[in-house]
Parts: C-alpha cells; structure tokens; sequence
C-alpha cells in the first residue's frame, strides 16, 4: 500500500490529507533518510490539485452515531457535543489521560460496535467534510505560506474506486461546479473493495501497513502511519477491520497521545498522534464515545514561513452515507 506522489503546491484537501511520524532521535539523522522524510512530508503537504479520492487515509472508523435510512441512502454521522468552536494549535495537556494502550484499547471497541455500511457495487460512498489546508500566496509578487479557511468538501466514490466525483467550490484550483474523476481501471488497492479484504488480524494488517518496511525506521513508520490516516477521512471500512487498524496503529513506533486536540469543526478530543521533523499529525478522538471526528498536521518548527503550532491542514468528519448516484445527498436529493 505505497503513496502516490503528489508534488503541486496547492490548498490541501482531504484526501487526503497527510500523518504522523515517530520523534526524531537525538543526534545527526543520515542526509539520506532526512532527506526521505522531508520528500513525504512535501508529497502530503503539496498534493495535486483534484486528486481521486482514495480509500488511504488511516482508521477505517464507522462513525458514532446509529445508522439512519434516509431516501433510500443509509447515513452515519459523529455525534457533536456543543463543545468550543475554536480549532487552533495544540492547547496545554489537563489531567492524564487513559494512556496509550487504554486509549486504543476504547477507540478500537468502540469503532468494532458501531454498524456497518455496506455499499453494492452500483452504489456510491458518500463522504461529507470540513476541511482546510496550506497553500503558497503570491499575490504580492512574493511567497509565503498561508493556511486557506475551513470549508466544505463533499466526495462519491463507487465501491471499485473506479468512478468519483468531488464538490470543493472553495477549492483554489477545483472547478466550482465540480469534478468527475473517473478511472477506466478502478483501484484494486485503495478502494473500498480492496480495504474490505485487508486482514482482521492486527499484526498481519501491520506487516500490510509497512508494505515492506522495517518498524523502527523513521520513514517506514510515518508512511505506515499515514496509511491508516489517509483512510480515516474518505473511506468506509468494517467495524471489525476499523478496530484491527487501531490497534496496528498503536503498535508502531513513536506513537503518542495528546490529550486535547480540536478538529476543524471545533470539537475539542484526544489524539493520536506522531511527529516528524517538521509535523505532528494526530487523528481526533470524542472523548466520551471515543469515535472518529478528524484528523490535523501541526508543525512542531518553523517551516513555509509558518511559526511552530501554526494548523497547517485539517479535516473532520461530518458524515458517510451510501447514496445511489454521484451528486445525492443522503436525503435522496440531487444536487
């Protein structure tokens, strides 16, 4: 399961949309595998503008909130407690948390309970989000990196991968109206289809995970990482593969908690996270259900012009659905 490159600078969207690394170790990294990891980091940070939405991004987490039926489209959305609506750097820790293997522990029980959605292959993944992201400013002439407001993105994606469309009217470089990003041959590695089949078992889904890699190396474990994320945000998975994904998650190296992350709806959680040389990704938790709200990359240095704790791209989920044709919403209408 290797990335695609993705090299144009441009607002981050969700797909995507990027993850977390283990802390670099004390003393000098090899040019070789800095420079590695500072190519990935580019490559998340820097997709191209439409890209296909992918089934990659990490926790295969059917959301919190029963499944409705609704026209003919069965919808699962995050519960939202009224909670601060402010989503910014990463606030002070309060009082400890449950810990690492305690809070994957609730995370994978709670993604194994909730109910799942099982498209058929003429139907499509409906995924609804608020997303934001760094983009480079040169209207003055000059360059500097700024970070675009939340907006709304909605995809569909048929089971097989193989025909999508994306809605981003606030997209710098989308078409307003949206985008069909068809495939002749579908994606018999990211789609929903091919998740489906990933392993239960969370050490044989590891092994999958790292494609190769050696847990331990600092490029091999944030690619690994960023498998799980990218799925989190824009795919639909079995409750029974979500938990395993949690649970492979936590076994990779530099893995921690945050005890007080905020999504980019405002919903204040707990995290997931991993850091980098320059990032911190951290996948947001409800605190109480312990479901799924979003995922956000934090720079723990300066980098773009950008200070230390500055929110460089953010996502959260607002809900998944199976509609029958690109263009419907849950309800059954068009757009």
């Amino acid at each position: 399961m290797k990335r695609m490159s993705r090299r144009t600078v441009e607002p981050l969207g969700h797909a995507e949309f990027d993850l977390l690394l283990p802390r670099p170790v004390d003393g000098l990294m090899p040019n070789a595998r800095q420079e590695a990891i500072e190519d990935y980091l580019m490559d998340e940070i820097t997709r191209t503008a439409p890209e296909r939405p992918r089934v990659r991004r990490a926790a295969w987490v059917a959301l919190p909130v029963a499944a409705a039926v609704i026209a003919g489209a069965v919808i699962a959305a995050p519960a939202e407690p009224e909670r601060d609506s402010r989503a910014g750097a990463p606030e002070a820790r309060e009082r400890p948390g449950p810990g690492l293997t305690g809070l994957v522990d609730r995370i994978s029980l709670a993604a194994a309970r909730q109910p799942a959605l099982e498209p058929r292959q003429d139907q499509y993944l409906y995924i609804e989000s608020v997303t934001s992201g760094f983009t480079v400013d040169r209207s003055d002439g000059t360059e500097r990196g700024v970070v675009t407001p939340p907006h709304k993105r909605q995809v569909w994606i048929s089971p097989d991968g193989s025909k999508s469309f994306v809605l981003e009217p606030e997209h710098a470089f989308m078409d307003k109206r949206g985008e069909d990003l068809d495939t002749p041959t579908g994606d018999d590695r990211n789609s929903y289809n091919a998740v489906k089949k990933l392993p239960a078992d969370p050490d044989a889904l590891l092994e999958r995970l790292y494609g190769g890699g050696k847990p331990g190396n600092l490029p091999d474990d944030w690619s690994a990482f960023a498998e799980v994320g990218r799925i989190l945000d824009e795919q639909l998975t079995t409750p029974r593969t979500s938990a395993a994904l949690y649970r492979a998650a936590a076994r990779i190296p530099g893995v921690e908690v945050v005890e007080k992350a905020t999504d980019a709806r405002g919903r204040t959680g707990i995290a997931l996270a991993f850091t980098a040389l320059y990032d911190r990704q951290e996948w947001i938790f409800d605190k109480d259900s312990y479901a799924y709200l979003g995922r956000r990359s934090v720079l723990v240095k300066e980098r773009w012009g950008l200070k230390p704790g500055t929110v460089h791209f953010q996502s959260a989920v607002v809900g998944r659905a199976v509609v029958d044709a690109k263009r419907q919403l849950p309800d059954g209408r068009m757009l």
